[in-house]
């Protein structure tokens, strides 16, 4: 379904064909097993193109990221539904301007400050139970105030990476932490180096936060940080490529400047290339201002938190694309993840959990909420293309080609197929 046709009508679901979405109102509201409160920035705005004097006006969504997030995570709760779920949707708008929510209750929207709107969710039965949860907003800060205010509804904050859980037992950050890659680099490299005592591992320091994150990372994994060969690498800095001579060594970059990381590339041509790696976020791979042909002359390694693999999933993918009707995007991706994590989330406390987009491992900071520092470990060489040094192992089963006129197979029909919950 495009964006544009995506709208509200009056006391209606956003469309006949979603199963189990309701609006919330002010009146009696009967609530099944599992209800989550939707709460994105869809920027909705009266579409008067076709309505009619005696007709409740029509809200059409222009937010393309939410719009897209929440049909991917429609398309996740219809086919959980189908297989034995009970969950229902209850949308409502974040204003992010006014950090305000907004609801259509009998034809008008109404505005609630997040106070009000935090009581107008607690009022409901099923919530004072456990068993509904709140799915946004996509802003930290606005998660964070919700979280505050909740008096057991869990908060899930789907896509911020800067989400302060401290003090705030029912909010999840769903999104890795922004130190999540820097740390499974960290633990890489503290076994690549036990593995290759006789090897070198350079240490770029831009002297930003990274850096003592890098290290307090690789102490805590069981490294010694005076085996790092610590490189002040800022203003004109140059790489020596004669102490590497005949030495296995890896360069570690965690910049996540661009030209940063073009320099460095530049400067390592004397190195040998059979002999050495370069290890960096994955965020700065995809520049187009990066020489392919530099990026590639040596062995790459690289973390970042998202899958690669996530589109071998053809069958997922044939789901988005029956909902969206359009080639599904991250959001559609992202949004599908979340509808399965949510599904498998007891009450407020998250489990590990391996979804098709991401990984979700947790920290549970005490008296707070939780947040998740999963991040995946990539390689590169001529030789064996991209290979995945760490990933899950959850057999998904075997993937089959669609034709483009056959029905998309939903996946969770099959139970070898649907995603499980990673062992505690």
């Amino acid at each position: 379904m495009g964006i544009r046709t995506l709208f509200f009508t009056a006391l209606l679901a956003v469309t006949s064909a979603v199963q189990g979405q309701v609006l919330l109102a002010d009146s009696a509201l009967t609530i099944p097993r599992q209800t989550w409160i939707v709460a994105l920035p869809f920027e909705l705005a009266v579409d008067s193109t076709e309505a009619f004097a005696f007709e409740a006006p029509r809200l059409t969504m222009n937010n393309r990221m939410a719009v897209q997030f929440y049909t991917g995570l429609r398309a996740g709760v219809d086919s959980l539904n189908r297989v034995g779920f009970d969950i229902q949707l209850v949308l409502a708008e974040h204003v992010e301007a006014t950090n305000t929510f907004r609801m259509e209750v009998n034809g008008f929207l109404v505005t609630y400050t997040p106070e009000a709107f935090m009581a107008q969710i607690s009022r409901q039965a099923l919530c004072k139970m456990g068993e509904c949860k709140i799915i946004g907003p996509f802003r930290g800060e606005a998660s964070e105030v919700l979280a505050s205010l909740s008096q057991g509804v869990p908060v899930i904050n789907p896509v911020s990476r800067k989400v302060d859980v401290e003090g705030r037992p029912y909010l999840i950050a769903a999104a890795s932490m922004r130190t999540a890659e820097i740390s499974r680099l960290a633990e890489r490299a503290v076994a690549a180096q036990k593995m290759a005592p006789q090897s070198r591992t350079v240490l770029l320091l831009d002297g930003s936060a990274n850096d003592a994150a890098f290290l307090e990372a690789y102490t805590v994994a069981g490294g010694n940080t005076a085996d790092l060969v610590k490189k002040n690498y800022q203003g004109g800095a140059v790489l020596d490529a004669s102490a590497s001579v005949g030495v296995f060594t890896r360069i570690i970059s965690l910049s996540d400047k661009v030209l940063v990381t073009a320099r460095i590339l530049n400067q390592m041509r004397p190195f040998e290339a059979a002999k050495t790696e370069f290890w960096t976020l994955g965020n700065v791979l995809s520049s187009s201002a990066l020489d392919a042909q530099l990026l590639m002359r040596q062995p790459l390694v690289w973390s970042q938190v998202e899958r690669l693999d996530y589109m071998q999933f053809r069958r997922f993918d044939a789901l988005l694309f029956k909902a969206a009707q359009t080639t599904p995007g991250r959001w559609e991706w992202l949004g599908l993840d979340m509808a399965w994590f949510s599904a498998y989330m007891d009450s407020e406390v998250p489990h590990a959990f391996e979804g098709p987009r991401r990984m979700y491992q947790w920290k549970h900071v005490p008296g707070g909420g939780y947040y998740n520092h999963a991040a995946l470990i990539y390689r590169y060489d001529r030789k064996n293309g991209v290979q995945a040094q760490w990933t899950p192992s959850m057999d998904y089963g075997t993937e089959v080609d669609l034709s483009e006129d056959e029905e998309p197979t939903d996946p969770l029909a099959s139970p070898e197929i649907a995603p499980k919950p990673l062992e505690k």
